[in-house]
């Protein structure tokens, strides 16, 4: 009987060893790739981008390492490596998705022709609804962006806005009172600003602004304001600095309350540091002297305010973050035998985030929270002739919705809704107040 020949065997243990080590290396590939991943999550930008890297040069070849390792490139701002990666995935199934990505890039590198190409090409594949809704709100925004470049320089822009409706607790009566008043509203928004001299970067810019809301019946809580301030802006470093002062004009009720003269200091920094995609960060300090019309003596006196703003986008979030610190000094309400203090000390924070669930239906959520301290103590006559001394503070808490649709030319159709709460240690000034409107806007 013939004896078996050992070739086939040899063979086949070749074949087995190189097996295992291809299977070696595609699982330390793996790894590699999950460990980038991992790195990537926890926001170690450097490390995920060394692990993925090691998985290609490991063999791994797939689209889900060109994908990752492209998002890795571009939070890096390596917009070249990024770009060969995406590049990679234009032949297969996640085409649009790249396209996208691609475009991305070429908005970062100031190529907009390039990025409107690429996102309408999305319009035009088999590409997921939200894909197309996103590469949709980028094209209307690089049109936006086309039709201001076309219209430069533009020495003013122009904001105005009509609404309509319903406050109630317009008294901030506490909420222990037994009834409170309600009535339906009209406000009026105009405002302009723009440079009477110079540039952005060094120029006399002026701010214009008048503002009311009318109530049907009550017409005591009816409020009007105007204002104008003049600053001069010059570029210092990364940023601009302006110096400037104005005046205001409050009326209350129909009968004049107040007349401002304001200082005004204020500084917008050129970066914003790196958190997210930061946009706009802005300090402005406000010293106000206040006079104060007959039947308003109380409020006489003078008002400063700092404030500060620092706004951010994320992919298609917003996002912006508002401090303002108040100090007043005024003259106070005193009679024979109570005081009332109308000079808090104020320290207030409002936040808001905005997203696009339409594409151009924008909806915005608002909170915020207010800590007032009165200095001087309170003086208060509980009615029978017993006087008690009371130091106020309070805490205001303030939350609402805004929905944003936004139409050709500039207009838009906003509704709105703001609650707000106060606690005070003085019982009397606990309250809470809601209103609710719909108006339409024109930015111009």
């Amino acid at each position: 009987m013939p004896q078996p020949s050992k070739w086939p065997l040899i063979l086949g243990l070749f074949l087995v060893l190189c097996s295992s080590e291809a299977l070696s290396q595609w699982t330390d590939a793996q790894t590699l790739f999950r460990y980038g991943v991992e790195a990537f999550e926890d926001g170690q930008l450097q490390e995920a981008r060394l692990y993925l890297e090691h998985a290609r040069k490991q063999g791994m070849d797939s689209a889900s390492l060109h994908y990752n390792l492209g998002v890795v490139y571009y939070q890096l701002a390596d917009y070249g490596q990024a770009e060969i990666r995406f590049r990679q995935l234009l032949d297969t199934e996640h085409q649009a998705l790249a396209a996208y990505n691609l475009g991305l890039i070429a908005l970062k590198q100031e190529q907009s022709a390039t990025a409107q190409t690429l996102f309408s090409s999305i319009l035009d594949m088999d590409a997921p609804e939200k894909l197309r809704t996103l590469s949709q709100r980028q094209l209307d925004r690089l049109e936006g962006a086309a039709d201001v470049a076309a219209k430069q320089p533009k020495d003013w822009y122009g904001f105005t806005s009509l609404a309509a409706g319903y406050e109630d607790n317009l008294a901030l009566f506490p909420d222990s009172a037994r009834s409170d008043l309600d009535d339906e509203f009209v406000e009026v928004v105009l405002a302009g600003s723009g440079f009477l001299y110079g540039t952005r970067d060094r120029g006399l810019r002026a701010d214009l602004g008048a503002y009311l809301r009318h109530y049907t019946s009550e017409e005591d809580f009816d409020s009007e304001l105007a204002q104008a301030n003049l600053q001069w802006r010059q570029a210092v470093s990364a940023g601009r600095l302006g110096i400037g002062g104005g005046g205001a004009w409050v009326r209350r009720g129909g009968e004049p309350q107040e007349r401002h003269a304001r200082a005004l200091l204020s500084y917008q920094f050129g970066s914003c540091g790196k958190l997210f995609d930061a946009q706009a960060c802005r300090v402005k300090f406000t010293a106000t002297d206040v006079h104060a019309e007959e039947g308003f003596d109380a409020y006489e006196g003078q008002l400063y305010q700092l404030d500060a703003r620092y706004r951010v986008r994320w992919d298609e979030w917003t996002g912006e973050l508002n401090y303002r610190g108040e100090y007043n000094d005024r003259a106070d309400f005193t009679t024979a035998t109570e005081f009332y203090s109308v000079s808090p000390q104020r320290h207030g924070v409002d936040i808001s985030i905005a997203h696009p669930v339409w594409p151009r239906l924008e909806l915005e959520l608002r909170t915020g929270y207010r800590y007032s301290y009165y200095r001087n103590r309170h003086r208060l006559d509980n009615g029978a002739g017993d006087l008690r001394s009371v130091r106020r503070e309070d805490h205001r808490w303030r939350t609402g919705l805004r929905a944003t649709l936004a139409l050709p030319a500039g207009f838009a159709v906003v509704t709105e809704y703001d609650y707000k709460a106060n606690l005070s240690t003085i019982e009397r000034y606990e309250y809470s107040n809601q209103y609710a409107m719909l108006g339409l806007e024109l930015t111009f």
